[in-house]
């Protein structure tokens, strides 16, 4: 039986408010979740809370769930590691598997030609953060980092000093020297005149930019600006890592979403969709001396090991990068025929399923995330004003046509428009 939205009249439900009233009171890090809390029953894009309310999720965890809830092949392996004799968790330093082994040779089917070696790490951020360490290594003169307007590339405090996107993020923190480029076409010409003017390159130990910016508003840079910074940095010999955490692991279509400017960085990170946080680079970047990379953890989570490998093996088996691409302009082309009943919808942008949009202020933004929240659609906010919907990469036709018919019905709620929206058919009528 095909799974729908189902939301009861108040969020939270009872059993969740509990919850997270507790959780508000006991959480040093409480911030601003949904109004719910999941049980463990789910399936496809839809997930169930503890109240029995059905949410359509096109926030995927943060793009940390391609797969969606469980997938078949994936329950098959979680339950397979519940009866393994390792501890669950593994000091990869000095305890090694063979899954670890087996994620990496795995993983490096994927990456591009040359970059052939990985260290496995807990997140995204400290991803980064072995990226900037290898770089600042490799090139021992260099103290100083280059990074991005609007960049979000972690909370801890070597990924923070690189970190744009709000000023809460890194208010009261110490920073490492940055300089910052904006994120537009003349990002190339900054660039230069930093080299020319303010710092050699050899004391430039690398610029770091993500491919496509997350948390800072979902903008896409253009073709020309990508490959302007690249032209630079190789000229200059200065390290580009691409930061392909929230992008990468095909959501765009193509395994790395830099891909798609023609371009090859020195080092690139990952993390969310692989489900383990990943520095990648030439076995040569990495320094030599047992020891400088290193952690606890990093690498011997065995839940996310083994998850990690599965999901890259079911994106290839079930060719979910050209599926992605096919409903990644399916949605598109919804939303900009609902931008002619509703013009405050503006700059509808993305790559496949990395897709945003805007409204006419943070206000508006607010509530209609809010609102499609209470309707029961899972979706974040990005940047000063925009939408983002990144679903996971199994939605269906049909699971679009729900999510841009609570979209549009939340608009109608906000803007007060006399039409109602009563017709799934209108978005089936859309062709790609």
């Amino acid at each position: 039986m095909a799974w729908k939205i189902k939301v009861g009249k108040k969020l939270p439900g009872p059993k969740s408010a509990r919850i997270l009233e507790k959780m508000k009171k006991l959480d040093g890090g409480y911030g601003m979740p949904f109004p719910l809390v999941m049980s463990k029953q789910g399936e496809g894009a839809y997930l169930k809370d503890l109240d029995g309310n059905v949410f359509l999720d096109f926030a995927s965890h943060i793009a940390s769930s391609p797969l969606g809830y469980n997938h078949p092949e994936m329950r098959i392996v979680t339950e397979d590691i519940c009866r393994s004799v390792y501890p669950l968790k593994v000091a990869a330093p000095d305890y090694v598997i063979k899954e670890h082994l087996d994620l990496l040779e795995e993983l490096l089917t994927i990456t591009p030609k040359g970059m052939d070696a990985a260290f496995f790490i807990n997140s995204g951020a400290e991803a980064v953060e072995n990226a900037m360490k290898i770089c600042y290594k490799k090139e021992k003169k260099a103290k100083v980092g280059i990074g991005f307007e609007g960049a979000f590339h972690g909370r801890t405090l070597g990924a923070l000093s690189l970190t744009n996107s709000k000023k809460i993020y890194s208010q009261d923190f110490p920073m490492l020297p940055m300089f910052r480029l904006p994120f537009t076409d003349k990002a190339s010409d900054v660039l230069e005149r930093i080299v020319l003017e303010e710092v050699d390159a050899s004391n430039i130990a690398f610029v770091m930019m993500e491919p496509i910016q997350g948390e800072g508003g979902y903008n896409i840079p253009s073709k020309q600006m990508v490959q302007g910074i690249r032209r630079i940095t190789k000229r200059n010999r200065i390290p580009l890592i691409m930061d392909e955490v929230q992008a990468g692991m095909g959501r765009t279509g193509k395994w790395w979403a830099h891909e798609h400017f023609d371009i090859k960085p020195d080092v690139m990170t990952a993390a969310k969709a692989l489900q383990v946080g990943a520095t990648i680079a030439s076995k040569s970047m990495f320094p030599n001396q047992p020891g400088v990379i290193s952690s606890t953890w990093g690498g011997g989570q065995l839940v996310d090991l083994v998850a990690g490998l599965q999901t890259i093996k079911i994106i290839k088996k079930e060719k979910l990068l050209q599926h992605n691409e096919k409903m990644g302009a399916y949605i598109k082309k919804v939303l900009e025929d609902m931008q002619t009943r509703h013009p405050e919808i503006t700059n509808i942008r993305g790559i496949d399923l990395k897709m945003a949009f805007d409204m006419p202020s943070k206000d508006a933004r607010d509530k209609l995330v809010a609102e499609s929240v209470r309707r029961g659609l899972l979706i974040l906010g990005a940047g000063k004003q925009g939408v983002r919907l990144i679903p996971p990469y199994i939605i269906t036709e049909e699971d679009a046509n729900a999510a841009m018919r609570v979209i549009e019905e939340s608009l109608v709620q906000i803007w007060e428009h006399p039409k109602r929206i009563t017709r799934a058919e209108r978005y089936s009528e859309v062709s790609v």
